[in-house]
């Protein structure tokens, strides 16, 4: 599976490095996601509706919306869930 970051999820995950799930989204984006072979073995993926290849990954309070295009999924941002269905589909 490749992984591509866009400069929006980079400018998201930057903001976030106070914050306690920092760690935890940064081992999920650059570690978990390199050995993984498909969606269905990451935990917390739901599909968003209206959008055939979006998804979005639950941590904490935090959201992480990726596109998922053939082999090669793309981080797109990552927010608060207040904000995250406000600006990301």
């Amino acid at each position: 599976m490749k992984v591509e970051y866009r400069k929006l999820f980079l400018k998201d995950l930057k903001k976030l490095r106070k914050q306690t799930v920092y760690g935890q989204i940064c081992d999920l984006a650059f570690t978990t996601f390199l050995s993984v072979s498909s969606l269905q073995d990451i935990t917390n993926v739901k599909a968003l509706s209206g959008t055939g290849n979006r998804y979005r990954i639950r941590v904490g309070d935090y959201r992480i919306g990726i596109e998922l295009n053939g082999d090669t999924v793309e981080f797109m941002r990552v927010l608060h869930r207040r904000e995250f269905y406000r600006y990301f589909p």
